[in-house]
């Protein structure tokens, strides 16, 4: 399968999250840059879940995505955010779920190991099915899903994923300053799970993220 370069798009988080395959059925990666911060709810969940005034206060949009998960946070400056565009073919990789989740995962630690070798004993993909707890079904960090990556038992890198008859989408996230699952003040009190948490993440520096940003398109062709 061919496989773009990668690609960079601006614009509202909103935006970012429309449905916009590539023209070509063509494997694509896109290095999405979101103009505004916001939190971002799964398919499933409701605005209830956060504090208005809060998001007011935080000067923090609330947008939703199409694929299912918890809350995710889009902020440029502290996240990485990449969209993988899979097109769908009979007898690939595209007809399994789970394969294409794990396919993005094991992309990932290619792209990231070719960066920083050293990190090859630390990375590991999520190989088991979707974890489940109250912050888990909450906060899209706070539990791993297939194919999602986890640095030094902690998650690194957040998939999810839309389908249509012709397109897989994933959409990842990977951290590059240290942070929570979530930011709790954001959300309404009556959402707020009664158990500790959020649990913190795994991160990396910018430099050796964005570095394998541009290095996925190689890892997803052998992958």
């Amino acid at each position: 399968m061919s496989v773009s370069e990668v690609v960079e798009v601006w614009s509202p988080a909103a935006t970012l999250h429309a449905w916009d395959p590539p023209s070509e059925p063509v494997l694509n990666v896109r290095r999405c840059r979101s103009a505004d911060t916001a939190v971002v709810l799964g398919s499933r969940q409701g605005p209830e879940l956060l504090d208005p005034e809060a998001l007011a206060l935080a000067g923090v949009d609330l947008v939703r995505r199409s694929s299912g998960g918890g809350l995710v946070m889009v902020d440029d400056e502290l996240a990485v955010w990449v969209d993988v565009w899979l097109p769908s073919r009979t007898g690939s990789v595209t007809d399994d779920v789970r394969a294409s989740m794990n396919l993005i995962g094991q992309a990932w630690v290619g792209a990231l190991t070719a960066v920083e070798p050293d990190l090859a004993a630390r990375l590991e993909v999520h190989a088991g099915g979707v974890t489940r707890g109250a912050w888990e079904e909450l906060v899209c960090f706070a539990g791993l899903g297939p194919g999602e990556v986890l640095l030094d038992g902690r998650k690194l890198v957040g998939l999810s994923q839309r389908r249509s008859r012709d397109w897989s989408r994933i959409q990842c996230q990977i951290h590059t300053t240290a942070t929570t699952a979530f930011p709790s003040e954001l959300l309404a009190a009556s959402a707020r799970p009664a158990e500790a948490g959020p649990p913190t993440i795994a991160w990396l520096p910018r430099s050796i993220v964005e570095s394998a940003v541009a290095g996925l398109p190689a890892a997803l062709r052998t992958a």
